[in-house]
């Protein structure tokens, strides 16, 4: 007679799963290529919003291209459980986290973040120009939630799925 055991099976990371630095490697990866923002085609008519493109789509991983117009940004929201990682292409954006207290950090031409699948943030571009981004998510970005920040607390105001996109 013949036994078996049991052990979990964890996913297999760069495969089934991602982990943040490896989207973070990903995202460098994809900014590395001087003709990437060449690929959003020229500025839209559409003052002070973002664009964006879907570079990359599988169920595990997705990425995405962005560009940011001075002073626009993403609001306070999450990843709806997505691992992520995000590099500047162009210009500058301020990431803003929220720990015991809301801190800033800039990001520039060829830095990043990599995160995991609780992070909070809200991303603005405050510079004086155009900025460009790569973002990539594990497993695909499905929805978000938006948060308000509201006497120092961040409360969920809405969730926005992937159709919206």
């Amino acid at each position: 007679m013949y036994t078996t055991q049991s052990t979990p099976v964890r996913p297999t990371p760069g495969v089934e799963a991602f982990t943040p630095v490896q989207l973070l490697r990903l995202t460098q990866l994809f900014a590395s290529d001087p003709a990437l923002p060449d690929t959003l085609g020229p500025d839209p008519d559409r003052p002070g919003e973002r664009t964006w493109r879907l570079l990359a789509d599988s169920p595990r991983l997705q990425v995405w291209l962005i560009r940011w117009p001075v002073g626009a940004g993403t609001g306070w929201h999450d990843h709806g459980g997505a691992r992520g990682g995000f590099t500047v292409v162009r210009g500058t954006l301020t990431e803003h986290t929220r720990e015991r207290s809301v801190a800033a950090s800039e990001l520039h031409e060829g830095e990043g973040r990599a995160f995991g699948g609780s992070h909070l943030h809200d991303v603005t571009n405050l510079g004086r120009e155009v900025a460009i981004s790569v973002h990539a998510y594990s497993p695909t970005l499905a929805q978000m939630t938006h948060y308000d920040l509201v006497d120092g607390v961040l409360r969920p105001s809405g969730v926005e799925q992937r159709q919206a996109w």
